[in-house]
């Protein structure tokens, strides 16, 4: 359904909007390139955003929303201080053969 006749904008164009970051009306209008009109559309998509927010919200509750990014603490260091290469990867476990030889596996 058309949300403004003037700019031939519809409801999808809208969320299409909203889907790619636009959190206010005045970000939509901007993003789907809406020209001055008879201005009956700004309430429609005040509301359109209202509800879009409010279930963006109400998602983010029910699944524990977004993470907040914070720093990741150092690791305490046993040794002197130095460059280091990082973790070691564990070694693989590889099977044994009936003669006690081990055959390499694809990893």
């Amino acid at each position: 359904m058309y949300v403004c006749v003037c700019n031939a904008v519809t409801e999808d164009d809208v969320h299409g909007c909203m889907a790619g970051g636009c959190t206010t009306a005045k970000a939509v209008k901007a993003a789907c390139g809406f020209k001055p009109g008879c201005g009956s559309c700004t309430k429609r998509i005040h509301a359109m955003v209202s509800e879009y927010r409010t279930a963006s919200e109400l998602a983010d509750a029910l699944t524990g929303g977004p993470l907040a990014l914070s720093a990741v603490p150092e690791p305490a260091l046993a040794e002197a201080p130095g460059p280091t290469a990082g973790p070691a990867a564990p070694a693989p476990i590889m099977p044994e053969t009936e003669g006690g030889a081990e055959t390499p596996t694809a990893a």
